[in-house]
């Protein structure tokens, strides 16, 4: 299978390079090649051939001097051009690497547990006075947000096929949450041997965590989660350090 992976210089795209590199022909579109997913055109005509796309591409985290119009340009918009691409291209289906902070797991966010994928959106629920998060934080969150209802819209329209695989910190535990190189890339492999049709439907990828909720992913993926080891260095925070 040939596949478009953007973002295949970053963390997880590089750890997915590693484990299944000689499974898949994959054609890498990273802005340390100079290919950027804002250009349209470029990214349109790298996609040709192709017959899924990976878009892990983004500003993957809260960074301090980031503006909310770039978490904006780079995570909503550059997402939508990618399924806007793909659609475009005729591709089988978009895997979007999603997150939990879609359920509002970052610091200063008083998010609610248990977890699962029908969780609300932190809009939903919290009112102003209740956040005590940076900036950043929210930023990235909202642009997550927006960027999986954007993929959302392409697939419940039936556009191009979409799944939004909603990963835990990788390789390192915050509040409580994480999920390891391999069980993060197994995922990817997973949504993109699926056989059957996904018309949009989101996952959550995390290790096997107390609050988190993750027999979709096993019911429907296959997805059998390893139990990994974090070093005291990768221990971040626990979900008792959680806002609350």
């Amino acid at each position: 299978m040939k596949i478009l992976l953007t973002g295949d210089k970053g963390y997880l795209g590089g750890e997915f390079i590693k484990r299944y590199g000689k499974v898949y022909d994959i054609l890498g579109y990273d802005l340390k090649d100079g290919l950027d997913i804002l250009d349209y055109n470029t990214l349109s005509r790298k996609m040709k051939g192709c017959e899924q796309v990976v878009h892990l591409a983004a500003i993957p985290k809260p960074t301090p001097g980031k503006t909310f119009d770039e978490y904006f340009e780079n995570n909503v918009k550059g997402t939508h051009n990618v399924a806007k691409a793909a659609l475009e291209n005729k591709l089988k289906r978009v895997i979007y690497a999603s997150s939990t902070t879609i359920y509002g797991i970052e610091m200063g966010i008083p998010f609610q547990i248990p977890i699962n994928e029908g969780q609300k959106f932190v809009s939903q629920y919290i009112p102003a006075a209740k956040l005590s998060c940076r900036d950043i934080d929210l930023s990235y969150h909202v642009s997550k947000v927006m960027a999986e209802q954007v993929i959302a819209w392409y697939g419940l329209n039936k556009k191009i096929q979409t799944v939004a695989l909603r990963f835990g910190p990788i390789g390192k535990v915050f509040l409580g949450t994480s999920v390891s190189n391999n069980n993060a890339t197994q995922a990817i492999k997973l949504a993109l041997d699926y056989p059957g049709e996904f018309w949009y439907e989101a996952f959550s990828i995390v290790d096997e965590v107390p609050h988190i909720d993750i027999s979709k992913a096993k019911k429907i993926l296959s997805y059998k989660p390893e139990k990994p080891e974090y070093t005291k260095e990768q221990k971040k925070s626990g979900l008792d350090d959680r806002t609350v």
